[in-house]
């Protein structure tokens, strides 16, 4: 049985987007301030805590394949479609030898798999319009961080994804990968949770934290958006939102 959202077919709206992992971080912040800008927003996360007349939520395992494979993407009539792959889990942080194969295969489909098939998905149904996919990526994919592996491996590959898509010049595609640096998660309470014996960089991201140098997910959000608004600005596929400015 197929997963689908709502078909929407609202002559006024011209510009929708499709966010994985809207239950909280940047995804949520990010879902939010689009709706704020006048977009169609349909979110795809195991929780949601939005409440807004334009926004759509699909409550779906991102890790589970089978849901990936049975998704539909919603038909809509907006003339700017947008795709943001955010979901994503650090993982277990312990060095590779004490990883679980069932941890591994979670965190390969989570991080890589889905959002490949998303990928894909997203290119295919929107065929015509004009597109602009982001995956969310990772200064972890040019940094082989102990205890990391499966999170620095799916983030490097997600990179390579997103420079081989933008090779074969897709029909009104524009897409890339963006590294939101290091922004206070959940994912960085999962990292500043962990035991010092299984994760030898733990000092370094307390001290993030103590000496508050993390950014809110509302500034992330809106360097974000900054890129989405002016995407062809951008000459390079692999961008750091370090590297936006906002005046």
């Amino acid at each position: 049985m197929k997963l689908t959202t709502n078909t929407i077919d609202k002559s006024q709206v011209q510009k929708a987007a499709l966010i994985t992992g809207t239950g909280g971080g940047i995804g949520k912040a990010t879902a939010e301030l689009l709706l704020k800008e006048g977009y169609l927003v349909f979110g795809y996360s195991r929780t949601n805590k939005i409440n807004h007349p334009n926004f759509t939520f699909t409550p779906i395992d991102l890790s589970d394949l089978a849901q990936i494979n049975d998704l539909a993407l919603p038909i809509i009539s907006a003339v700017n479609v947008l795709l943001i792959n955010n979901a994503a889990t650090i993982g277990s942080i312990v060095p590779f030898d004490k990883k679980e194969n069932s941890d591994i295969i979670n965190e390969y489909n989570l991080n890589l798999v889905s959002p490949t098939i998303l990928c894909r998905k997203f290119i295919t149904t929107y065929t015509d319009q004009e597109k602009l996919l982001i995956n969310i990526g990772s200064g972890a994919a040019n940094s082989p961080i102990p205890s990391w592996s499966t999170y620095c491996a799916t983030k490097a590959a997600l990179d390579m994804l997103t420079q081989v898509i933008a090779e074969e010049n897709h029909k009104n595609l524009r897409v890339f990968s963006v590294h939101p640096g290091i922004v206070d998660t959940n994912m960085q309470k999962t990292i500043r949770g962990t035991e010092e014996h299984l994760f030898p960089l733990l000092s370094k991201f307390t001290a993030y934290y103590s000496k508050n140098e993390l950014e809110t997910t509302t500034i992330a959000a809106q360097k974000l958006y900054y890129i989405i608004q002016n995407s062809s600005e951008f000459t390079k596929n692999i961008l750091s939102i370090r590297d936006v400015n906002l005046k």
